[in-house]
């Protein structure tokens, strides 16, 4: 027991020193006042439209114009954040490039970008150089209802433009929302996902005006409310439970085969998992802007739950294979000392470090939301008590499953793992289609299961339903070959 005790310790003292990360921006906490940006906005969407009626000279004519506003403002726009100035100045460099060698594609995405990075700027969906972000909920959702007439006036055009600031401004507010109501989030991450496709598809704009007034609807009520510390203690626990669900379904199967150096290998993972969150949050802190690393951490989640879920579904088949008494002891024996082989320990410590950088990102960034917009005593006591909770529910998990029967074990730990390897591709997969690196296209006839992250989105939904058919297709092999085994045992018998 002391032993277990200090190998969830361990990995206990990494999470809590990343994911108190994000205390330090109460420092010197104060609002900065932003330049009024919407005279350079014009220039920007008159350079676009330009650009568009193949008007070069026009376009080069407002992207002077563009670098006289940002000669003015340069200085306070770093003032306010140095992160989004390098970023902005950057675009305006590239554009002017572009124009200079007449490449209209390139300088329109670079206006494009520009537009977005100014549009944060204006409302705030930034990180300041005190740590700060500037958007609250109430901004995002006057932003919806902005969207929302654009969507009933039928100007397709500027909704897609909005609709795409909406997605990159969501990692700005998530954290209200996650820490408030789970239900709200994750309906909201979904419905992002569906309105991009309502917008983008002329046979289903006419969908995109509803969809978006039910989000309008589900997030008002969360935009007044108050943090207590309960809600910074709900956030690890709720993003770490599926962590510690694979870290201790690999710890207890590693004492069941009575293989420490695979325990090891576990931490091992878990440790390095946990000191790129680490790496990762403070990159973010001190260099990024969350809506400037948001896309990288949805990447990052989304190709993590990807690769988790394939190895997920070999433990998963590892363990029902196993679960087999007379199966499990002669693997042992095969073994010898050696339970666990080194390819498989090697399996175990990437999936303990996919899991915890997967869900240590995603708390990271929720609690970075929640700095500055609550006391810094209940914020400590939250956060102390969530992993406290955590730091139980592994302990438990480590006694409870050592004492059970070898086989109840194995086939709840299949179940479970399963379970795990069935969301993980769901969610992973939706992460990429938000990052915009697979299409955000939905079907309507597929339902929406937030629990086990099932999408309407055949992208999603086919690799989980793949999943699902092999799963059914090995528990019939199994039981055939049993049936198999037990005529053969019988005929000899006779």
């Amino acid at each position: 027991m002391k032993r277990n005790i200090h190998k969830y310790g361990i990995i206990l003292f990494f999470f809590l020193s990343c994911f108190f990360l994000p205390l330090h921006q109460h420092a010197f906490a104060e609002k900065a006042t932003s330049p009024d940006v919407d005279e350079v906005l014009k220039h920007v969407g008159k350079a676009s439209t330009a650009l568009k009626n193949k008007q070069l000279d026009v376009a080069k004519q407002e992207s002077s114009s563009i670098k006289v506003w940002w000669n003015l403002n340069k200085q306070k726009v770093k003032d306010t954040s140095l992160t989004m100035a390098t970023d902005v100045e950057k675009e305006i460099a590239d554009l002017s490039l572009a124009l200079v060698t007449e490449r209209s594609t390139e300088a329109s995405t670079h206006l494009k970008k520009l537009r977005q990075d100014l549009e944060n700027y204006r409302d705030g969906a930034y990180v300041d150089n005190e740590g700060n972000t500037q958007l609250t909920l109430r901004t995002y959702i006057l932003k919806m209802e902005e969207t929302q007439k654009l969507l009933q006036q039928k100007d397709w055009n500027e909704a897609q433009q909005n609709v795409q600031l909406l997605s990159s401004q969501w990692l700005s507010v998530e954290g209200d929302v996650v820490s408030q109501s789970q239900a709200v989030y994750n309906d909201s991450e979904r419905d992002l996902l569906l309105l991009a496709s309502y917008v983008n598809t002329p046979s289903k704009q006419d969908q995109a005006e509803p969809l978006l007034e039910n989000m309008i609807e589900s997030l008002k009520p969360l935009a007044e409310a108050e943090y207590s510390m309960w809600d910074a203690a709900l956030i690890p626990i709720r993003e770490g439970m599926e962590a510690i669900l694979v870290v201790g379904s690999l710890l207890t199967l590693s004492r069941k085969a009575k293989s420490k150096q695979a325990s090891r290998w576990v931490i091992g993972g878990s440790v390095v998992g946990t000191v790129i969150s680490i790496i990762l949050g403070i990159l973010v802190v001190v260099l990024f802007t969350s809506s400037a690393f948001g896309t990288n951490n949805m990447l990052i989640n989304g190709w993590s739950g990807v690769i988790a879920s394939f190895l997920l579904l070999y433990v998963s088949y590892w363990l029902h294979k196993n679960s087999d008494i007379k199966r499990w002891n002669a693997y042992l024996d095969k073994k010898s000392q050696q339970a666990i082989n080194k390819k498989k320990m090697v399996g175990f410590a990437v999936l303990a470090c996919l899991a915890i950088l997967r869900e240590g990102l995603e708390t990271v960034f929720f609690l970075i939301g929640m700095a500055g917009k609550m006391n810094l005593s209940q914020l400590v006591s939250g956060i102390g008590v969530g992993f406290g909770v955590l730091f139980i529910i592994a302990i438990l998990m480590m006694k409870l499953g050592t004492k059970l029967p070898l086989r109840p074990f194995f086939l709840f730990s299949s179940i479970v793992v399963f379970y795990l390897c069935f969301k993980f591709m769901g969610s992973g997969i939706h992460s990429l289609q938000l990052a915009n690196v697979l299409p955000s296209t939905v079907t309507d006839y597929l339902p929406s299961i937030n629990w086990i992250s099932f999408y309407p989105s055949w992208y999603s939904a086919l690799p989980q339903l793949l999943f699902l058919l092999g799963a059914i297709l090995m528990l019939l092999f199994s039981k055939l070959k049993r049936v198999e085994m037990t005529h053969i045992k019988q005929k000899q018998t006779i």
